[in-house]
């Protein structure tokens, strides 16, 4: 059984939302497209071709996204734009700091 990706996507963005404490809402069209709406702005989630995952449309501007992580700080961006991002960092270390 697979998952569909768009019902997914939208759990996911609810929970976003709500994570993020943003007030808003995210409705799915017919057509699988998502439209979420937040702090006065719409954007618009489909799915795109390859290279890309999911392409975000707010107002005429549209930009793709390789990855669901990519789209969470994208559609943030938007919604939350007086979050400070902080990018994950991995290197190698010691187990124990000296």
């Amino acid at each position: 059984m697979t998952a569909d990706p768009i019902a997914t996507v939208h759990d996911l963005l609810v929970a976003g939302l709500r994570a993020w404490r943003v007030d808003g809402s995210v409705t799915r069209a017919p057509d699988g497209t998502l439209e979420l709406t937040a702090r006065g702005a719409t954007l618009r989630v489909s799915r795109a071709s390859l290279p890309f995952r999911w392409m975000v449309t707010f107002g005429v501007r549209s930009r793709g996204v390789t990855s669901v992580a990519g789209l969470l700080r994208t559609v943030r961006r938007v919604v939350d734009p007086d979050h400070q991002s902080n990018r994950l960092r991995i290197a190698p270390a010691p187990l124990v700091p000296p």
